[in-house]
């Protein structure tokens, strides 16, 4: 029987396929289909936490950088033969760290709210950035009556940190 949980590299996945499909306005049949290609032809587990990809006109491309000058061009993966031109950035990718080309943090609010799920830290718990808080700390001490000024003096982090924590987690929470 399988497990029900999945891997931190599996929810970025599954995030990355979703926003193709929401975000991104891709058919599911071609987000199949660049993910099956993008595992082939680079030989890695998981293509969608791995590689920068983002949605352009219909189709996932990935972004290939020529030589040392400054030119990138992009190639749909799910079309291996076809190339693109820039266009926009997908907003999820912007919101991965990478280290060693594998995605390795998410902020999944976007890097302007300082909530972090790093599997590294918190067993992949959502976190304030840099601190190791859990947003779920936050969130319980303040539904049991102490003053966002107090956690954030007792837990060292700004109170806008706090703040944007208590947001995340009633959205979360929602």
């Amino acid at each position: 029987m399988e497990s029900p949980f999945v891997s931190f590299l599996q929810l970025v996945e599954i995030v990355i396929a979703s926003d193709f499909r929401k975000v991104g306005h891709v058919k599911l049949e071609v987000v199949r289909l660049a993910y099956e290609n993008a595992k082939k032809e680079t030989r890695i587990e998981y293509p969608f936490a791995h590689l920068q990809l983002e949605s352009l006109g219909g189709h996932i491309v990935r972004w290939i950088r020529e030589g040392d000058g400054p030119g990138t061009r992009a190639r749909a993966v799910d079309s291996p033969d076809q190339w693109a031109l820039p266009g926009l950035v997908a907003e999820r990718i912007r919101a991965l760290d990478y280290e060693r080309e594998l995605a390795a943090r998410w902020y999944p609010v976007g890097r302007d709210v300082p909530v972090v799920i790093d599997p590294l830290y918190s067993a992949g718990l959502p976190t304030i950035a840099g601190r190791g808080v859990t947003v779920d700390t936050i969130y319980r001490r303040w539904r049991a009556g102490q003053l966002i000024e107090f956690i954030a003096d007792d837990l060292q982090i700004e109170s806008t940190s706090v703040e944007r924590a208590l947001q995340y987690a009633e959205k979360i929470a929602a």
